[in-house]
């Protein structure tokens, strides 16, 4: 039955309610319907072949599988597991009394999982030639200097980005370019945008976009009144963007190979990591474009210890328990390394907000 669930997902979640529209990581995020719950991000439900239907509340911790999902959505409420199990027959059409034999069930399994396979290897070909396709536009763009982003993050922000002993290579601009979707085949513009290389190990998966004025004087003001004026395309869990690659100037395999390592900064912004990539060039630095994506890197070998940038604006509790989980997946891969969590003063947002407020 689980397995019969899981392949009818779609029609499922969207009967129970849910609306279906899966991130780039596959995960659909909608509110927690038995607490208050204003806007959706702390609860997700994963879609992919390996957990289609698990899911997780991570403000309140409540989890469980394709069957506590329904228990935890149907309404009225199944009382128990069996509440649920009658509720999911009805739901599939099957009667009570259906009995399918042993062999059928082995085929039956069989089929799906052959199913779940080919499904897996379909996103994965789409994902690698996502990641080409992003790749060959981002190489396309020209480095930041000389552009509206190089005055927003100077003029702006107000980073003196001339500190650097190394301009940060993983930041580009796009005027104006044309995205063709490798899945759908949907063309779309991007005007005015800093684009941003995310990479894991050695490949470009993402990019993070931020959408500026024309004369990069801000952020779009239509995209940042809803809240979008940062957004990501690709594969980005495990990526992070490379700012700095501290005194050495190699990537992360390069100085691995050479068994030169460092300090590595992790912060989630762009913007107030770079603040700390001016101010600490011993420092190897990164953003990871979000908070809970902060949680998703591995340790590089490259790492001699790893200091957590945290932001003063995560105050409310769900971002709270979101940084405790981080800061407890990196120390869960520490085995002895150092791992540090700093902070700018009280009363200060970032470290960006810290340095301009310094410089002023």
């Amino acid at each position: 039955m689980k397995e019969e669930l899981q392949s009818r997902i779609r029609n499922l979640v969207e009967d129970l309610g849910i609306q279906w529209k899966p991130d780039t990581q596959g995960l659909l995020h909608p509110l927690n319907p038995n607490r208050k719950d204003n806007r959706p991000g702390s609860l997700v439900i994963w879609t992919d072949p390996g957990r289609i239907g698990a899911w997780k509340d991570y403000a309140s911790n409540d989890q469980g599988d394709i069957f506590g999902m329904i228990q935890f959505w149907a309404r009225p409420r199944p009382a128990g597991k069996m509440d649920v199990y009658w509720w999911a027959l009805e739901w599939l059409g099957w009667d009570r009394g259906t009995v399918r034999t042993l062999a059928e069930d082995v085929e039956a399994r069989e089929r799906r999982e052959r199913e779940a396979r080919a499904e897996a290897s379909r996103q994965d070909a789409l994902a690698a030639a996502k990641a080409r396709a992003l790749k060959g536009l981002w190489l396309g763009l020209p480095p930041i200097a000389g552009t509206p982003a190089e005055f927003y993050l100077r003029e702006v922000r107000r980073l003196p980005l001339e500190r650097l002993k190394h301009q940060p290579g993983a930041l580009r601009w796009a005027d104006h370019v044309e995205w063709t979707d490798p899945e759908t085949g949907e063309v779309f513009e991007w005007r005015n945008v800093m684009c941003s290389a995310m990479t894991k190990g050695p490949e470009l998966v993402a990019l993070h976009r931020t959408w500026l004025k024309p004369d990069g004087s801000g952020p779009d003001p239509v995209r940042k009144a809803n809240g979008r004026h940062k957004t990501m395309i690709g594969a980005a869990a495990g990526a992070a963007i490379r700012l700095s690659s501290g005194p050495s100037n190699l990537s992360p395999g390069a100085a691995a190979k050479r068994g030169v390592t460092g300090p590595l900064a992790i912060g989630e912004g762009i913007e107030t990591s770079e603040a700390v990539a001016i101010a600490r060039s011993d420092y190897r630095v990164w953003a990871a474009g979000s908070l809970s994506l902060m949680g998703l890197l591995e340790w590089p070998e490259c790492a001699s210890a790893v200091v957590l940038l945290r932001d003063n604006d995560w105050d409310k509790p769900e971002a709270v328990k979101a940084f405790e989980r981080v800061e407890a997946h990196w120390r869960a891969m520490a085995k002895g390394r150092p791992v540090q969590v700093v902070a700018p003063p009280p009363g200060v947002d970032d470290f960006n907000s810290w340095a301009m407020g310094a410089a002023a």
